[in-house]
């Protein structure tokens, strides 16, 4: 009985070194970013297509043109008596190659990669649940179902062989599934990355590294070769030294570009999108969306200590290894001067054109935002022009006293316009109007100018302006002025200007005309006949007797002369 054991397993080595199946032969090719090909040898030796293959070669070419999967690409050779097969897998990134692998497999893949050749994480960590001979099943099962090969065969098939990888010019060697981790990492105390908003909208980044002095001491010539095209600087710390890159760009897209170049990344982007302030036309809100990528710094714990600030805000305060952040923020376009000109006829009839200069610190985006806000049923007219350095926003403003607060308010919540109309014995009617501005302009140098006139023939005028502390001159000539004259009718005339300079973002004109001219006027009309009559009247009535006799005599000699003139 033993020796019919000890003579079966003498026949199974044998087989065992005869080999048996397909050899099955497997490369990967790889470039850091995980873009390259798979490529994977079937070899079918004469003797063993022979003793498993049921079928002609013309049987077995069908048969891999039939199932052969979309993602893999085969080529057909031969070599002495044996035919090769190579079926070879591109792919350009590992989320592609994941996806063509699942579509082969039938099942989710499980893939680690990491790659570093920075200072702090060099080397390879490269793992897969899966293996050549898993990829090749479609082949096999199509064999066995078609009768090409039987149960016992299709079990040992594919022989596999071996499996290679090639990483940037180094070769790794497996037997089975892929399984290699070869990383080394160096201490990085933690990093830190601080943006804050310049006051012409810019972005400006500082990101630091925290170097612990051990590590210094033995890799300053690799830290400083891996950033020496960026020229960054030193500064001092307790446990070593900081290594500091600081930078500026106008968009948050712009900023995460250059942080991707030091971060030696190609998955960190930024996008910010715009859109206006709901309390201030010069304001908007920026809703940020940045993702960082922090592989080539990260420790043997998978992650690195990140301190993200924006605008003096923490964002993030954590161990990562790669994070995409989402927060918002506010930027004011400063105002460095204004214009007001206000066109008085009545409450019913006001006109005005307000202009708005600032330093070009906007980008397009948000240039088309705040030109939209302006907006209104009074509102018209609306331009932004000029250049690169200086930009003026104007527009006009027609209608009711009432319709013109309302479309004023909505763009300014802290500023108003009313006008009040009341009856006096003496002064006759007298009309008021009250003008309160107030914006946010972002800069505590602004300053304004305030353009009062009436073409109201029929008001006299007074007016105050304010706060008098703000005033910084005043003017009530009636000089020409192009703008002024620009929203008059073709009829009318200045009654009263009053023009005001004054500094700050807040003022406030009080205008009372009274219509007492042409109300004692009136009166006058309609007294002094009335006087006249009174007085004759009384003048009749006190002098009667004196009348009567003077119109006695007066008939007396009327009656004479004609008597004479019948005589004759």
């Amino acid at each position: 009985m033993k020796k019919k054991i000890l003579a079966a397993c003498m026949f199974l080595m044998l087989f065992l070194l005869s080999g048996c199946g397909v050899e099955l032969t497997s490369k990967v090719n790889l470039d850091e970013n995980f873009s390259g090909t798979r490529t994977m040898s079937c070899t079918f030796s004469s003797r063993d297509f022979q003793r498993y293959f049921n079928g002609t070669q013309k049987d077995l070419d069908q048969t891999i043109q039939e199932v052969c999967p979309s993602q893999l690409t085969c080529k057909k050779s031969s070599k002495d008596d044996s035919l090769i097969y190579t079926f070879s897998l591109t792919f350009s990134s590992l989320d592609d190659y994941q996806e063509k692998v699942e579509k082969i497999l039938n099942f989710a893949p499980k893939v680690t990669w990491q790659y570093g050749d920075s200072p702090f994480v060099s080397g390879l960590i490269y793992k897969e649940n899966f293996s050549s001979t898993d990829l090749m099943t479609w082949l096999y099962t199509a064999l066995y179902e078609k009768n090409y090969v039987d149960k016992d065969s299709a079990e040992d098939f594919m022989n596999l062989k071996e499996t290679t990888i090639s990483v940037k010019g180094k070769t790794y060697t497996t037997d089975n599934k892929i399984s290699i981790d070869e990383m080394k990492y160096t201490q990085l105390s933690s990093i830190h990355i601080d943006t804050k908003t310049q006051d012409d909208g810019s972005l400006e980044r500082r990101i630091s590294f925290y170097i612990p002095q051990k590590v210094l001491d033995q890799n300053t010539g690799k830290i400083q070769a891996y950033f020496q095209s960026f020229n960054p600087s030193w500064s001092a710390w307790k446990n070593g030294r900081i290594l500091n890159f600081s930078f500026s760009a106008g968009s948050l897209t712009d900023l995460s570009a250059k942080t991707r170049e030091i971060l030696h990344s190609d998955s960190s982007y930024g996008t910010c999108a715009v859109s206006s302030s709901k309390e201030n036309p010069f304001g908007f809100q920026m809703d940020y969306k940045e993702s960082l990528d922090f592989s080539n710094f990260i420790q043997e714990n998978g992650t690195v200590p990140v301190t993200y600030t924006f605008d003096g805000k923490k964002v993030l305060d954590d161990k990562v290894k790669s994070k995409s952040l989402k927060f918002s923020g506010e930027y004011t376009q400063p105002v460095s001067s204004y214009d007001i000109i206000t066109v008085w006829n009545t409450a019913s009839d006001i006109r005005r054109k307000f202009s708005f200069t600032f330093d070009s610190g906007c980008s397009s985006q948000q240039l088309s935002q705040m030109k939209e806000a302006f907006f209104g049923d009074t509102i018209s007219n609306v331009q932004l022009s000029g250049d690169d350095s200086s930009m003026v926003l104007s527009f006009e403003q027609r209608g009711s006293v009432k319709d013109c607060s309302k479309d004023l308010a909505d763009l300014f919540p802290k500023s108003s316009l009313t006008a009040d109309t009341r009856h006096s014995l003496f002064r006759g009617t007298i009309t008021s109007l009250k003008d309160s501005f107030a914006f946010t302009s972002g800069s505590k140098k602004v300053k304004g100018s305030y353009t009062f006139a009436s073409v109201n023939a029929s008001e006299s005028a007074s007016v105050d302006f304010g706060p008098e502390k703000k005033v910084t001159s005043r003017k009530t000539q009636a000089l020409s002025n192009r703008e002024v004259s620009r929203l008059l009718r073709s009829d009318e005339t200045v009654q009263d200007f009053c023009q005001f300079s004054v500094s700050g973002d807040k003022m406030e004109l009080t205008y009372e005309g009274s219509t007492a001219a042409s109300h004692w006027f009136s009166i006058a009309q309609i007294a002094i006949p009335l006087i006249l009559c009174f007085g004759i009247a009384l003048f009749i009535l006190i002098r009667r007797q004196w009348i009567a006799s003077k119109a006695i005599k007066i008939k007396d000699w009327i009656e004479e002369k004609i008597s004479d003139h019948k005589k004759e």
